[in-house]
């Protein structure tokens, strides 16, 4: 298994929305009272909204495999109500491109993927 990440909400069905279809990937939702997870198919990680847990701009850096071209993927994303922050910048031929993205819920967020 690859490394688990939790992405911070706070309105984990407007956060299921917005990962669901921005990665085209089922979304699992868990409720267990004030703690909710909703976790994202294709990924290793998932949605947590809890009291504990606080959407940042600024904290850790996840980046999220894309299923579409990078272009593609942050056009969904701006569609979604997201806002691009950094373009797609190529990293290399072989490594792709990275993107940012503000997400629905305030995180900011890295894309990787082809631009083809």
């Amino acid at each position: 298994m690859n490394s688990w990440f939790e992405i911070p909400v706070t309105d984990i069905h407007r956060a299921m929305h917005f990962y669901g279809n921005l990665l085209e990937s089922n979304i699992h939702f868990q409720d267990a009272g004030d703690f909710k997870m909703a976790i994202i198919g294709g990924q290793s990680g998932a949605l947590i909204q809890h009291s504990a847990y606080k959407p940042s701009y600024a904290g850790t850096l996840i980046y999220l495999r894309c299923r579409l071209p990078i272009l593609q993927q942050l056009d969904l994303a701006v569609q979604l109500g997201g806002k691009i922050i950094r373009p797609a910048a190529q990293i290399s031929e072989d490594f792709g491109y990275t993107a940012l993205i503000e997400d629905s819920e305030g995180n900011r967020i890295g894309l990787h993927g082809k631009n083809e």
